[in-house]
């Protein structure tokens, strides 16, 4: 079970991990003694009021370990999605400046037929990637 834990008047909060088994005592033991769940939980995250033995310690260290091997990982797969993500971006800015020059030839090529008593033309199929690549603007 995952409890947060709120400082009055302030954004910051705290959020705890506590294994089912463990509340369900903290319930137990609370109801036995007349306090309320919150109450007790409250106490035993302010005062203290856990036991430490070394197998905490042991797990603690393999979380650690784990978190920083995690870490290594995360860096490792941000250095390869950082170029993809930088090229995309220029991508769709390129998409973007044609679809704007392609819309500006369509105007003209509509001016020109009009001028010329030339029938129109259906350009309503790349209105629609023009219309799509124009409100891209780099969405992730």
């Amino acid at each position: 079970m995952k409890i947060t834990v709120r400082s009055k008047g302030s954004w910051r909060k705290v959020t705890f991990k506590i294994p089912d088994e463990t509340f369900e005592r903290i319930e137990e033991i609370s109801k036995r003694y007349g306090f309320r769940v919150d109450e007790a939980l409250r106490i035993i995250l302010l005062h203290g009021y856990l036991e430490e033995s070394s197998e905490s310690e042991e797990s603690l260290e393999k979380l650690e370990e784990e978190i920083s091997r995690t870490e290594k990982e995360l860096y490792h797969l941000e250095g390869k999605w950082s170029p993809l993500k930088f090229t995309t971006y220029y991508l769709a800015m390129d998409n973007q400046n044609i679809a704007i020059q392609l819309s500006g030839m369509i105007a003209e090529n509509k001016r020109l037929r009009k001028m010329l008593g030339k029938p129109e033309r259906d350009f309503s199929e790349i209105k629609g990637l023009i219309h799509y690549y124009l409100s891209f603007e780099g969405k992730d």
